[in-house]
């Protein structure tokens, strides 16, 4: 039992790295690249050791769970067997071909255990194999899995433990350079597995180092890997004793969207049967010595139901990894954001054609937080963003200027995804002064207190503080700054200035010189007599502006004396005081009564009611208007009294109209919009 627990943790470690590798973030508004596969080496102690620590097989055993589970067309594997020598390698190969994934299960399997250990030699060879590996676009990694350290016994062969260990450094400097993680497992049944240089080669390389050597360790162990590295969750489905019946347990699918469903059956044999009563149209069976494999291409959502038959007695442990081909899209933040001012985070999940993700089963199950981390105080903060249709949004305030560093996270009860990590520059900006120069005080108030919130302005609402530069002459008794406060005490009346400067807390300052203005209390009555006077003023011109107008009154009687055209135009009538408005042209009272003479200058002699009923009249022509026997000036208003003749000559000297301006009768009062030709 204990050697299947172990198994189990061993199996979580392993997958949840191959898959950490797969679903790596990418970079902010990156495609989604899903056909992006893995290059995996596997570094394995082969030592004598290995026989008690590893006595059923499980390190080739989870080597192989690793080959089933992952995508085939997209995975290349190879490994290096090592003791106090190199027993045997496998360069990287793809296992997208049935023979080759064959021939690297027989050759795990076979592997001999004996001899000491040299960690160094086999790490650097796996190194070797891993960065000599030609470019395919696939993600690297290297697992080490060890039960100890460097130790050769008799063996050595001039070799020894510090050579070893330049092995070790070498290793590092290699994965470093090309860029690729080293992740350890340590099988530290007898305690003497070296945790701190595992953990020193994972922490230097990108990698993580895990221990298991206690079933106790197991559930820390799963939480770590699924949820820091495998991006998806291992959903623990049932733990049942098999009977040797047929058994039969429910699964449920919580989406449609899952690419890929894992069930994976663990126990210490392999299951007899197991068939699965899903609608999905692709289902594979694999099975091993230590466990069995369903792999479910697109499930759809729903329950499923999983029957199988096990050894009597063996408890069976069935788990569910689902794979999702999503990503994160979010657009990388300016630097051009600034403290203080809200900044507008948006992302969204795309799929593996980079199109916007839409299902609502898994987005409404999603928690996403924006995670920040200001890299002077090493301060993390995590927000929450909010979902909005399809998309997680968020209006985030840096509270400090200076270098962060941010990334967005979402997690669901299956899976989560984090885009990488960004740095981002948060600028600060300057205090201003406000256009507000002038300070006005009384001189009978006493100490006044001044906001000098309203003299300057901080564009990241930074809380300023303030010092006074110059201070004004004898005009004041005392002057001082409490908070944001200035507070006076006057002396005399007069006008006087000071200079304050404002401060923000990244030092960022401006400066300011106020007028400073003391007055007494009788100038100010002295003011508001002059206001009041104004105001009388000003209500009488307004009086003077809105009082009533003249309207237009009398009628018009016109006598055309000869036309350009020939046209014999018969006597017309136009009762002023039928038309609205106060000014009107003869253009228009032509066209009142259908006068068609082409004279467009008609439009600048303008008529306009005047006082007493008189008609004022102004020709902006160069018509020839004679009143009675006097010549009008162009462009100045004249009078017109009833009785009055006005002759206009137009512009072609020929067209001649006499109009007679004469008051209507009261008995005559009614007539129409278009009075009838006499």
């Amino acid at each position: 039992m204990r050697n299947s627990t172990m198994y189990l943790a061993i199996c979580a470690l392993l997958l949840g790295i191959a898959f950490s590798c797969l679903l790596e973030a990418p970079q902010a508004l990156a495609k989604a690249d899903p056909n992006r596969g893995i290059d995996a080496m596997f570094v394995l102690d082969a030592s004598y050791s290995m026989r008690d620590t590893d006595k059923e097989g499980i390190a080739a055993e989870v080597v192989k769970l690793f080959m089933d589970m992952s995508n085939a067309d997209r995975t290349r594997v190879g490994f290096v067997a090592y003791n106090h020598k190199i027993v045997k390698t496998k360069p990287l190969t793809t296992i997208s071909v049935k023979d080759k994934k064959t021939e690297i299960k027989k050759a795990l399997s076979s592997l001999p255990r004996s001899g000491y250990t040299d960690l160094g030699l086999g790490l650097l060879t796996g190194t070797d194999l891993l960065a000599k590996r030609t470019e395919s676009g696939n993600r690297p990694f290297l697992l080490l899995l060890s039960d100890g350290g460097t130790d050769f016994g008799p063996m050595s062969k001039g070799r020894s433990v510090a050579d070893s260990n330049r092995d070790v450094e070498k290793a590092i400097k290699q994965a470093k350079a090309k860029g690729f993680p080293i992740y350890t497992i340590g099988l530290n049944q007898d305690g003497s597995v070296n945790q701190a240089e595992l953990k020193r080669i994972t922490t230097e390389t990108g990698g993580t180092s895990f221990i298991t050597d206690s079933a106790e360790d197991l559930p820390e162990i799963f939480n770590k890997i699924f949820a820091k590295q495998i991006q998806s969750t291992l959903i623990s489905v049932a733990a049942v004793t098999a009977t040797g019946a047929l058994q039969e347990v429910s699964l449920s699918i919580p989406n449609g969207s899952m690419n890929e469903a894992n069930i994976i059956l663990l126990s210490e044999h392999p299951v007899k049967e197991a068939q699965l009563f899903s609608q999905a149209k692709n289902i594979q069976f694999i099975e091993s010595n230590k466990y069995s494999l369903l792999k479910v291409a697109q499930p759809p959502k729903g329950n499923v139901t999983l029957k199988f038959r096990g050894t009597p007695g063996n408890l069976v442990k069935i788990n569910l990894l689902g794979t999702y081909n999503l990503d994160i899209q979010a657009p990388m933040l300016s630097n051009q954001t600034q403290k203080g001012q809200a900044t507008s985070i948006v992302a969204h999940l795309i799929d593996s054609q980079s199109k916007k993700f839409t299902d609502q089963d898994v987005n409404q199950t999603l928690k996403a937080e924006f995670i920040t981390v200001h890299l002077a105080t090493k301060q993390e903060q995590r927000t929450p963003m909010n979902l909005v249709g399809d998309e997680w949004k968020l209006e985030h305030v840096f509270k400090q200027s200076g270098d962060y560093t941010w990334k967005i996270r979402m997690e669901g009860p299956d899976f989560y995804r984090e885009t990488s990590v960004e740095k981002l520059h948060v600028g600060n900006l300057a205090p201003q002064a406000t256009a507000q120069r002038t300070i006005s005080i009384s001189k009978e108030s006493g100490e006044s207190g001044i906001d000098l919130g309203k003299y300057f302005t901080d564009a990241n609402q930074d809380t300023l503080t303030y010092k006074i530069i110059t201070a004004p002459d004898e005009s004041v008794s005392s002057l001082s700054i409490q908070d944001q406060t200035l507070h006076i005490t006057p002396l005399t009346t007069g006008t006087t200035t000071l200079t304050i400067t404002a401060i923000d807390p990244d030092g960022e300052q401006a400066t300011s010189e106020l007028s400073l203005i003391i007055t007494s209390v009788w100038d100010k009555y002295l003011v508001i007599g002059g206001i009041l006077l104004a105001t009388a003023l000003i209500g009488g011109i307004i009086y003077l502006i809105v009082r009533p107008k003249p309207m237009l009154s009398g009628k018009l009687e016109g006598y055309f004396l000869q036309t350009a055209s020939g046209n014999d135009i018969p006597v017309t009538y136009w009762p002023l005081s039928s038309f609205p408005q106060r000014r009107i042209t003869l253009q228009e009272l032509f066209r009142s009564l259908n006068v068609n003479e082409p004279l467009p200058e008609a439009a600048y002699i303008v008529f306009e009611a005047g006082k007493n009923g008189t008609l004022l009249v102004k020709n902006n022509s160069n018509c020839t208007l004679v009143r009675g026997t006097t010549l009008l000036r162009i462009n100045k208003k004249e009078i017109l009294t009833y009785n009055d003749k006005l002759y206009i000559t137009f512009e072609d000297g020929i067209t001649e109209i006499e109009l007679r301006y004469k008051a209507i009768k009261v008995s005559s009062h009614l007539y129409s919009d278009v009075p009838t030709n006499h």
